[in-house]
């Protein structure tokens, strides 16, 4: 059986074998070096990689509808750390508009969501998991129209073409099914001169070369095309994207990278 093409390259002649975990296969093209599972699964099936299990899944939506964004234990690092994310991203924005529009992608918890609530953006979320999200929308009950529990191809029809000012998205690209159609989608729902903020773990860190396989970012359930800051910005110049620049990650995790790119 023929390698999946790199998205990047858009082609898999120059692709090897690159390690073999939970019954997928990671393989790597030699010319850009992305890193990505080889045959994507059915989505229901990776889904359940964000469920889990019966009783994790279970547990979580007999207790959402009673949390609030403040029962979590760790409420004061996440909102320090969601403060950070929302603070660098809204200073890369130059668009004037009195209220901006903003879309956090993956948004788990909604903390992100809430920092930017709290700076008087007009917040937008998306995440696949429905239970994670409803201490935000406990929390936040005015933005239940504009928080959507499905992936990003489906709920972008539920939002405008060139209406946001500002897009992140951490620790999300890498679960994109297809990148490319994403990415692309991105790209149409965000203002001229809007900006996206990704962050996502870098194939290019010494944690990634030194641990190879045992590399902790090689979830091939879940990270199914794995980056480095140089091939991702060849693909988001390829989709139309004019600037784009390489920042400090937000946390180092197993090595990551945060990029910013404008439309």
């Amino acid at each position: 059986m023929s390698k999946r093409a790199c998205v990047v390259c858009e082609t898999n002649e120059n692709t090897d074998d690159y390690c073999s975990m939970d019954g997928q296969n990671y393989v790597i093209c030699n010319h850009c070096g992305l890193i990505y599972v080889d045959k994507l699964l059915e989505t229901r099936d990776l889904y359940k990689a964000y469920s889990g299990n019966f009783i994790k899944s279970f547990r979580r939506k007999l207790v959402a509808p009673f949390r609030t964004l403040k029962n979590y234990k760790n409420f004061d690092s996440q909102k320090k750390r969601a403060e950070e994310i929302v603070n660098f991203s809204v200073d890369k924005v130059s668009s004037k508009s009195e209220t901006k529009k903003y879309l956090d992608i993956g948004c788990n918890r909604g903390f992100n969501l809430a920092a930017a609530h709290e700076k008087g953006l007009n917040v937008y979320g998306i995440e696949l998991v429905p239970e994670l999200i409803r201490p935000f929308l406990n929390t936040y009950p005015q933005y239940k129209d504009q928080v959507f529990s499905e992936r990003f191809e489906d709920a972008k029809r539920n939002l405008t073409s060139g209406s946001f000012d500002l897009i992140t998205g951490i620790d999300v690209v890498e679960h994109f099914e297809d990148v490319v159609k994403d990415l692309e989608g991105i790209f149409d729902i965000l203002k001229p001169g809007g900006v996206v903020v990704f962050q996502t773990p870098d194939i290019a860190c010494d944690r990634a070369k030194q641990d190879k396989c045992h590399w902790g970012a090689l979830k091939p359930l879940e990270h199914l095309h794995l980056f480095s800051g140089e091939n991702l910005e060849i693909l988001a110049k390829r989709i139309g994207f004019s600037n784009y620049s390489l920042h400090k990650e937000f946390e180092e995790a197993d090595g990551n990278f945060v990029a910013v790119m404008y439309k």
